[in-house]
């Protein structure tokens, strides 16, 4: 009896111990960015009423009136990246150890040590106008992407 009493008592001790269940938390996931080059080449066609185009390309970041008092729909993207690479590599006697890591496991360098850093930053527009006849749909549209 005492050792029944004993293992219920070190098992309980133990499965208090264990760790709670995960907490699972859901994150809503971004939309896939709709306006591109490619989508407002292929899809937006003249004729197209306002909720098609809402469909293809989301909500205008800009809504205007022309001379004539139809709308004016401006989409407007601007983004960048930066690229960098890093080479290092160190010399110890006769060997050529890569990345810096074997120097530092190894106390440093005999001969020589090199590093090299290149960064390269590109940004890209695409600007899209979008005009409206009284009907409420696609008269005219233009774009421009660039790339610098």
């Amino acid at each position: 009896m005492k050792k029944i009493l004993s293992i219920l008592i070190v098992s309980l001790a133990v499965f208090n111990c264990a760790p709670p269940e995960p907490i699972i938390i859901e994150v809503p996931v971004e939309k896939e960015d709709k306006l591109t080059l490619g989508t407002v080449q292929s899809k937006i066609k003249k004729g197209m009423n306002q909720t098609e185009v809402l469909e293809v390309l989301g909500s205008p970041n800009i809504v205007t009136k022309n001379s004539k008092g139809n709308e004016v729909w401006t989409y407007d993207k601007i983004g960048g990246s930066q690229s960098s690479s890093n080479q290092a590599s160190a010399t110890y006697g006769q060997a050529q150890l890569n990345q810096g890591f074997w120097a530092f496991l190894f106390g440093g360098t005999t001969n020589s040590a090199q590093s090299s850093s290149d960064k390269s930053t590109e940004s890209k527009s695409l600007t899209v106008i979008i005009q409206f006849d009284s009907n409420s749909t696609v008269s005219d549209f233009t774009y421009q992407s660039l790339k610098y």
